[in-house]
């Protein structure tokens, strides 16, 4: 069987993966070089869906935003992404975006499959599209309040030198593919080094997420991290949350 690495790996390298599918995104948003635009936006919404089962690239989606807030892009950020002012002004709503990515997933099958989204750092989830659809008041799927930190199971493969995902994708001995900060590109590559990391036997489980305090009371609808020891045995755990029972969590 051929992956999207090109390599043939046998079928049993995949089969044993909690998840039926991983959804790597990797968002490009607004940027300068002394000083990030506030509010930050999201102007790039990339994804990859990989079979939990073979490793294979199944499809990709990919549109971009129009920043309502922060209209023109500067140059720094045009130069960092390759986006252009008039791919912006033409693109769609984050709220738009985050249904037709909806849509998508669901016209794949992959919506109410067992899949969960993949990203490099906490940043995509933990920080850019929590805080904007925060700022902006737009509800974003629930999918998106958990996902797996590619850099977690890296280091936990090949060690725990500190480096950006071209460095971590050519410390695995892949190739790079396409242009750097190109969310999609980005993407792509980080579901390469997704598979190459599955190849070699790595059972993948969620590191990190988000949680809503339900209950009635001052902390009701309060978002806090879970950021706690993670494990390969154990899981994403908090200390913090040890103190809630399951009624209190969304």
């Amino acid at each position: 069987m051929t992956n999207m690495l090109g390599q043939n790996y046998p079928y049993h390298a995949y089969q044993f993966q909690n998840f039926e599918y991983f959804v790597v995104i990797d968002f490009e948003a607004t940027c300068d070089k002394e000083k990030i635009p506030y509010p930050q936006e999201i102007i790039e919404f990339p994804s990859v869906i990989v079979s939990g089962f073979t490793g294979q690239l199944q499809g990709c989606f990919q549109t971009y935003v129009r920043p309502t807030f922060n209209h023109l892009l500067t140059d720094f950020c045009m130069d960092l992404t390759g986006i252009k002012q008039n791919q912006v002004d033409v693109g769609v709503t984050l709220s738009e975006a985050l249904f037709e990515h909806d849509q998508w997933l669901e016209k794949s099958g992959i919506k109410y499959s067992n899949f969960v989204v993949v990203t490099w750092s906490d940043w995509d989830c933990k920080v850019m599209l929590e805080s904007e659809c925060r700022y902006k008041n737009i509800r974003k799927p629930s999918y998106f309040d958990r996902w797996i930190n590619l850099r977690v199971p890296f280091h936990q493969v090949f060690g725990g030198v500190k480096c950006n995902l071209k460095g971590a994708v050519e410390k695995a001995g892949l190739v790079w593919e396409g242009c750097p900060h190109c969310g999609l590109d980005d993407a792509k590559n980080t579901a390469r080094l997704l598979a190459l990391i599955m190849h070699k036997g790595f059972k993948f489980s969620i590191t990190n997420s988000l949680r809503t305090i339900a209950k009635s009371g001052p902390k009701q609808g309060s978002v806090f991290f879970r950021c706690g020891s993670w494990t390969t045995a154990r899981g994403g755990l908090c200390q913090y949350f040890e103190w809630a029972s399951p009624s209190q969590l969304e």
